[in-house]
């Protein structure tokens, strides 16, 4: 394959999970697995030990990341901290987006400890709604979670219909799966990654079937979570019984047909 982007990685490291890495990780894997271009934001339960002050600086690494990487990271995302409250995680927002320039945020709302479709959130979106050059909104989903259901992401997707919305995991089971498909049949401005993907009944190729086809899936691995030795999330792709130019479209035409073309 030519070209093949990741929309999901991230860098830090994280208090809650057992993954993450340098970017040094991040690059290394990409390069062991043919990875040209990747999407990188932090890891999520990153430390914040400082509270805004430590948010603020992980958005200003991350964003020094792509700008001495700019090639091989065309879209990088930020964060702003939902439990920080309204008017905080609004500054972080236009910190991220405004001073750091960043391509849009990333949320993982079971670290966040509240719902997709909070109030605090929806003020958080109708900011980001103020940057045209940054309305990409990373959320990840979880069939069993009370913060972060699908169901959620519909809400918002609905509601904010001129951000573009990247699902994290949407693919964890066929429950999971079957609601994503209902959900991105409806909403057009989402798109859902392959990560840690269910690995039993053809999920990559159900999920094309049941919404008509591949053009709302892009390749994504949550890198660095799969082990250094391989990246089960390619092998699915490689491997799903898709046309050619459904695996490219699945690895990097779709991504190039919403954010430009990658080199």
């Amino acid at each position: 394959m030519s070209k093949v982007v990741d929309i999901h990685a991230h860098v830090g490291s994280s208090a809650a999970l057992y993954v993450g890495g340098s970017i040094q990780v991040v690059t290394s894997r990409m390069e062991k697995h043919g990875i040209t271009h990747s999407v990188v934001s932090p890891i999520p339960g990153f430390e914040d030990p400082y509270g805004i002050e430590s948010v603020n600086k992980m958005n200003q690494q991350v964003a020094e990341i792509q700008k001495a990487n700019a090639r091989i990271f065309p879209l990088v995302l930020g964060v702003a901290e939902a439990r920080h409250g309204e008017r905080a995680a609004v500054s972080e927002t236009a910190y991220a987006l405004g001073e750091q320039a960043m391509g849009g945020l990333m949320f993982h709302n079971d670290f966040a400890g509240v719902e997709i479709y909070a109030p605090v959130m929806e003020a958080i979106l109708h900011e980001v709604m103020h940057y045209s050059h940054a309305r990409v909104v990373q959320m990840h989903t979880a069939q069993h979670s009370m913060l972060e259901p699908p169901f959620g992401l519909w809400i918002m997707a609905k509601k904010f219909p001129d951000i573009t919305f990247l699902c994290g995991h949407p693919m964890m089971s066929m429950v999971q799966l079957e609601n994503m498909a209902a959900i991105v049949k409806d909403c057009h401005n989402i798109y859902v990654d392959t990560c840690c993907t269910w690995t039993h009944d053809h999920a990559i190729e159900t999920f094309a079937e049941k919404v008509g086809s591949v053009d709302q899936i892009m390749f994504g691995s949550d890198n660095p979570y799969w082990h250094e030795a391989f990246c089960m999330d390619k092998l699915l792709v490689e491997q799903a019984g898709l046309s050619q130019e459904e695996k490219e479209k699945i690895f990097y035409k779709n991504f190039e047909r919403v954010f430009g073309e990658v080199k």
